[in-house]
């Protein structure tokens, strides 16, 4: 299980592009979105047991943990931005990413 801190973490695993299908997990409880993406802590899972055993945590302590974006759209959500605006900011990529949260779109 990788375990990533923040914005940055999210940018860094986001340049590594490990072949990975599964969501990322957060202890964020979304109330600033802003703040919380960029303080909050990520779980990716790197095999079948993590995944589900993330998924246990999350059943068993909803207050605690809860899925939060698939990888693979995480991975989307970022390509898109870069496509458009490939000089985007970090804060221009973590607009993106409030924006497909909260409308299930891409931001382009």
């Amino acid at each position: 299980m990788k375990i990533i801190e923040g914005i940055n973490g999210l940018l860094t695993i986001y340049k590594d592009r490990p072949e990975l299908w599964y969501f990322l997990f957060t202890n964020i409880k979304i109330g600033n979105k802003k703040k919380d993406i960029r303080e909050g802590t990520f779980y990716l899972p790197e095999t079948d047991d993590d995944d589900e055993e993330m998924g246990e945590l999350c059943d068993k302590y909803p207050d605690k943990y809860r899925d939060w974006l698939e990888y693979q759209t995480f991975l989307d959500i970022i390509d898109n931005k870069l496509d458009h605006h490939p000089n985007a900011t970090k804060e221009d990529l973590l607009d993106a990413i409030i924006y497909y949260l909260e409308n299930d779109d891409f931001l382009d």
